[in-house]
């Protein structure tokens, strides 16, 4: 974020971008709102279940460790190659490290999101639905034993990975459908964000930390804009942050009735 500071709203009135679900926004945003602050509502992450979360950063982790063993890599949608990629370039700084694999994608959308990368997609499907991706890898050729990692679109359909393990015979991985927020680009919240930046941005879950770094391109401030106090809902999240190089300027311990209180009249 730039040095530089925009003069912030009137007295009374600050800015506070919060990073929530969008249900869990409009709760929140309305309690701030009441107590006389100009809000910000950009829903970047979902709150997981722990063990859940757990459970899938485990499988990405696992995933990533095994490629060079794929033989194919197949994208369900652009948002899929955008969330894939972020995840191997955070622990690979090479393409090369994908290995030999071959890439299948389920339309041109798609495979232009890849190719942007300048990696070659070897198969593109025209298809509205995912199970089209697998129907025409099985009229190539056989797939049978071949190692292949499925990344689904958001709506985290299982179709293509069954098929390709089931009638292909292949050992299939789906790659975990995280809850990494939504695209913000155009999202009226973001647009003020970047042009007037906040007085604080207010981050209660992991998966909201790592959109936020994902979008960091279209959330950038602008040169003259407030640059915001950075507030973290628990360790988990200050640690998430600091981990990404964002510097943490408060830290609440959890979202009681006692702590929110105290979050609003701190913030508003």
């Amino acid at each position: 974020m730039p040095k530089t500071k925009k003069t912030a709203p009137a007295k009374g009135r600050r800015r506070i971008a919060i990073t929530f679900p969008q249900a869990e926004n409009e709760e929140f945003g309305k309690l701030l709102r009441d107590a006389g602050a100009r809000v910000l509502e950009m829903p970047l992450g979902g709150t997981t279940n722990a063990a859940d979360n757990g459970e899938s950063e485990d499988i990405v982790a696992e995933i990533l460790e095994s490629f060079g063993e794929y033989d194919w890599l197949v994208f369900a949608d652009a948002a899929a190659v955008h969330k894939f990629f972020h995840r191997f370039f955070s622990k690979y700084k090479d393409l090369r490290s994908l290995g030999p694999c071959r890439i299948a994608c389920a339309d041109r959308a798609t495979a232009r999101a890849v190719e942007n990368l300048h990696l070659q997609v070897d198969c593109v499907a025209e298809a509205e639905t995912g199970a089209e991706i697998a129907e025409k890898m099985l009229a190539g050729e056989s797939v049978e034993n071949l190692k292949i990692c499925v990344v689904p679109a958001a709506s985290a359909d299982a179709s293509v990975a069954k098929k390709l393990e089931k009638i292909g015979r292949a050992i299939v991985d789906s790659f975990p459908n995280l809850a990494d927020g939504i695209d913000l680009s155009a999202h009226p919240a973001a647009i003020e964000f970047r042009e007037k930046g906040a007085d604080f941005i207010v981050f209660a879950s992991e998966p909201a930390v790592r959109s936020f770094i994902a979008q960091a391109g279209v959330l950038a401030l602008a040169e003259d804009a407030l640059r915001p106090r950075v507030v973290a809902i628990g360790d988990p999240v200050a640690a998430a942050l600091k981990k990404a190089g964002v510097p943490v300027a408060e830290i609440f311990k959890n979202f009681s009735d006692a702590a929110l209180a105290e979050l609003i009249r701190h913030l508003a």
